[in-house]
């Protein structure tokens, strides 16, 4: 698995309701990405930055997803936010013990 994180510096004056619409806009395009394992969203609490984590199949499905179109579509999303990529290769997953599951 592989991990790509998406950082957007938001632009002032903007409040929870604002970054919000943004996510909830823009997560219909990711629903049926091939390879998207699962996506987070994560907004800071002084509501400055919004981080998304995109869990993928593999780098390859990662990067083919992200092309020029999604570069765009995104950055009018965010209206011209600073963007910034992260990838980081999946080395470890721990499933939580729940003794609550068990027979």
């Amino acid at each position: 698995m592989h991990i790509v994180t998406w950082t957007y510096d938001v632009m002032e004056g903007k409040n929870r309701a604002d970054l919000l619409a943004v996510l909830k806009a823009t997560a219909h395009r990711d629903a049926h990405a091939p390879g998207l394992v699962r996506r987070y969203s994560a907004i800071d609490p002084r509501l400055t930055r919004v981080t998304e984590f995109y869990v993928w199949s593999s780098k390859a499905a990662a990067d083919a997803y992200f092309d020029m179109a999604w570069d765009s579509e995104t950055s009018r999303a965010w209206e011209s936010a600073r963007m910034t990529r992260e990838d980081f290769e999946v080395v470890n997953v721990v499933q939580p013990y729940h003794a609550a599951t068990e027979a």
